[in-house]
């Protein structure tokens, strides 16, 4: 399946936005953690148009 990641910064606004091949929406969210935990404030996942998945780091402003 073709998932859609957005990475978020603090203001909320877009930073980055990658396009992935995943098993599974586990398998999704799994990178989308991964790659949230080096940089950005936020991830929204996208799997064709439904949003599935959205996160926001604790404890950073918003």
């Amino acid at each position: 399946m073709t998932y859609s990641l957005q990475f978020l910064r603090d203001d909320g606004s877009a930073a980055f936005y990658y396009m992935t091949q995943c098993a599974s929406d586990e398998q999704a969210k799994a990178i989308a953690r991964s790659v949230l935990n080096l940089q950005f404030a936020g991830v929204e996942i996208l799997r064709g148009e439904k949003l599935i998945y959205q996160e926001s780091k604790s404890g950073r402003p918003n």
